[in-house]
Parts: C-alpha cells; structure tokens; sequence
C-alpha cells in the first residue's frame, strides 16, 4: 500500500509544471543578463529589445504571444543554439561568441524581467529539466482565460 502511495506522489511531482509568473530568476541574474545583452545581443535585437535589421523582437505583444504557453526550455535552447554567433555578414555588428548554459540563462532572466514577469528569489536553472518544468506565461494572459 505505501509503494503505491508513493509511485502516485513522484509521478504526480515530476508532472508538475510552473510559470514563468511564479518568480523562476533572480534580480542579480537578470542584470547579469544585461551585460551579457548589451555586449552581445544588441546589435541584431536593439538597445531595447525591439528587433533590428531582420531579427525579431524580444519584448512586447509580438514577442509574448510567440511563446507564452512554450516551456522556458523552448526560449533557452532558441537563445543557446540559434543565437550563438551569425554567419559573416548577416549583420553589421561583430560575431558574438557562444553563450554558455549559465550566460543563456542570465539572458533568459533578463528578457523575462524586460517583459515585467516578476523575479523571484531562486536563479533560473540551466538543466533542460527544470526548464522543461516552466511555462513561459504572462499576467495578460492568465486572467483572459
């Protein structure tokens, strides 16, 4: 009878998913973010995240219809792998190096504080499955459902 009160109890937490609403970074992190931002990203994404050239804006309507209902997973990994330098001459900027997992995370946290989802008091993971946890949701759209 325990055993099986317990099998219920782990599959029943490992379902659990949590919103990007819910405080998923810290302030601290998100500044780091910015740096990385603001020596990296902005040349293709604008001082203040609205897109430049052909690249797509990282803040507003737009952006938060995008994603919202994506897993944080989904956010991370598009930064991490897609945004992790640009071919020669698609821009006129200079080619940015690969983030790491931990610098992918700090721009996350800093997109989600631009956006005014509010920080909480633990730093966005790194591990895909924690991320995977995480809706990406915003205020408008929790009380229009």
């Amino acid at each position: 009878m325990l055993a099986g009160g317990l099998t219920g109890f782990v599959l029943s937490g490992a379902q659990t998913l949590h919103s990007a609403l819910d405080g998923v970074y810290t302030e601290v992190q998100a500044e780091r973010g910015r740096q990385i931002y603001a020596d990296q990203c902005t040349d293709c994404h604008g001082r203040a995240l609205e897109g430049a050239y052909e690249s797509h804006t990282l803040v507003g309507d737009e952006f938060t219809s995008d994603w919202e209902g994506q897993s944080l997973l989904a956010l991370f990994d598009r930064i991490r792998i897609t945004m992790s330098g640009a071919e020669p001459g698609t821009f006129t900027g200079k080619i940015p190096p690969p983030l790491t997992r931990e610098q992918t995370a700090d721009v996350v946290a800093f997109i989600l504080w631009f956006n005014k989802l509010p920080a909480g008091k633990t730093e966005l993971s790194t591990k895909a499955e924690v991320l995977q946890q995480i809706r990406f949701e915003t205020p408008a759209a929790k009380t229009s459902r």
